[in-house]
């Protein structure tokens, strides 16, 4: 009975260098993907954001029309002692952490507005319906 040697197999530098070829590839797909999706959660964030702000601002001017002059500069006072509004912090900023833009339309009605948002829309194709337009 002959004994055969066995022979060791190693992993080559080649070998280790394709795989991590591989893993770097796949990690920077996923991460591309996962960008998007972050923008998307931001955009989802602002647009529901801008509707409960038009919707408290619009309560707001409807209850004392007087307000529909000084409401570029106090709309943030209102949004932090309304009722409707746990987290008063969070509803002040958008999706990407700007500011919002608050005017009052010829026929009384508050439109509140974000510039990353309408840039956003602008440019992408998203799970609003939005065809490359802003409906405000």
């Amino acid at each position: 009975m002959k004994f055969q040697k066995l022979k060791k197999r190693y992993i080559t530098l080649i070998e280790i260098m394709i795989v991590m070829f591989l893993i770097a590839l796949i990690t920077g797909v996923i991460a591309f993907n996962y960008r998007g999706s972050l923008d998307e959660g931001k955009a989802f964030k602002t647009k529901a954001a801008i509707d409960k702000l038009e919707t408290i601002l619009n309560l707001k001017v409807s209850e004392d029309p007087s307000f529909q002059d000084s409401i570029t500069s106090e709309w943030q006072n209102v949004i932090k002692h309304s009722p409707l509004v746990s987290n008063a912090n969070a509803l002040l900023k958008d999706g990407w952490g700007g500011d919002y833009t608050v005017t009052l339309e010829s026929g009384g009605a508050v439109r509140v507005r974000s510039q990353k948002y309408e840039d956003y829309i602008s440019t992408h194709q998203t799970m609003f319906g939005h065809d490359k337009t802003v409906n405000h």
